[in-house]
């Protein structure tokens, strides 16, 4: 099968995924029990029947659920996910202000989960039922069993408050300044300024945030790869390069780990989206101004359009994770191309 014949045929199955989100996502927004106009009108004009019924026809709570569903829609296509009630600013701007903080922590943490967790899986696999497999074994099972709002406090007593190593919340100090915003990315974005100061600084408060999802993440990684490479191992072409005399090493990262990286990927890949839209302990936590804090304002004030946009956000990027993840599958497994 040709690529451009694979890359339709996952675009095809994308595009009602995304329209029965809409639905779901409109639903869900719309069973929430408190009145929007409780949570953002203050106390004493709430009796005013005159505001309350402006403040419906303004947000269009006055309407059917089906029309508002369908013009919600129309919006939506048009690139409009509506204006927040409790910011009063378009919900696709509020999206774009928070998110590049969660994009930037959830690419850190999920860069150092990878590759701990796949160097320690292969180690384990690779001397399976020897004391360094137990030690990896034990210490992937506190890292997946440990909760993680507690690790994160912990990083930030110990490496913070009491060692002084590491810097404590924000995504920079006091003394740095933000750099010019072409990507929202601080560290990128530092580096197209090249401001080195800032670039140190941002980097430094990476570290431990970024190491507290890494440490959650590697060891679900590495018990995966382990148990997908172990199934590898055994097969018979595995012995078949071994009585080639191929290398021991290339055996096991050519033959033995291509081959084991599908459920890994996959896996890697629903975590991203997970990282992408719910780190919210750990923004809350590292006073992180990420997609997560907004999440928690919107659900509190019910926000009924920054509610939907959000929850738009939310499977919008799991469906384009898993699209990217599809690809990816052609390119690792080649009965994929020769299906």
């Amino acid at each position: 099968m040709s690529f451009q014949r694979y890359l339709v045929r996952r675009l095809l199955l994308t595009l009602p995924l995304l329209l029965g989100i809409t639905v779901v996502a409109f639903l869900i927004a719309n069973a929430v029990p408190a009145d929007p106009i409780n949570a953002n009108l203050p106390p004493n004009q709430l009796n005013n029947e005159t505001i309350v019924r402006a403040f419906r026809e303004k947000w269009g709570l006055d309407k059917p659920p089906v029309e508002q569903y369908f013009v919600y829609l129309g919006n939506l296509l048009r690139g409009d996910m509506g204006r927040s009630i409790k910011s009063g600013e378009p919900v696709l701007a509020d999206i774009a202000k928070y998110l590049p903080a969660t994009i930037e922590l959830s690419t850190v943490g999920i860069v150092l989960g990878m590759s701990l967790g796949i160097f320690f899986g292969v180690v384990s696999a690779v001397w399976r039922n020897s004391p360094v497999d137990y030690v990896v074994r034990f210490l992937s099972l506190i890292g997946v069993s440990f909760p993680i709002f507690l690790l994160a406090l912990l990083g930030l007593t110990i490496l913070h408050a009491e060692l002084r190593l590491l810097p404590g919340p924000g995504r920079l100090g006091f003394t740095a300044s933000e750099p010019p915003t072409v990507t929202g990315l601080f560290v990128v974005d530092s580096l197209l300024a090249s401001d080195f100061d800032t670039l140190r600084d941002a980097l430094r408060r990476l570290i431990l945030p970024g190491f507290v999802l890494a440490l959650y993440l590697s060891g679900i990684i590495a018990r995966i790869t382990r148990s997908s490479l172990l199934e590898v191992l055994g097969q018979d072409y595995m012995r078949t390069a071994r009585a080639k005399g191929l290398n021991e090493r290339n055996v096991i990262l050519r033959h033995g780990l291509s081959n084991a990286l599908i459920p890994v990927v996959t896996v890697i890949g629903l975590m991203y989206g997970n990282l992408l839209v719910g780190s919210v302990l750990i923004e809350r936590i590292f006073a992180w101004p990420g997609i997560g804090q907004y999440m928690f304002r919107a659900s509190t004030s019910q926000d009924f359009p920054a509610i939907m946009g959000v929850s738009m956000l939310i499977a919008f990027i799991y469906v384009v994770v898993n699209f990217v993840v599809d690809l990816l599958y052609y390119f690792i497994d080649p009965r994929i191309r020769l299906a």
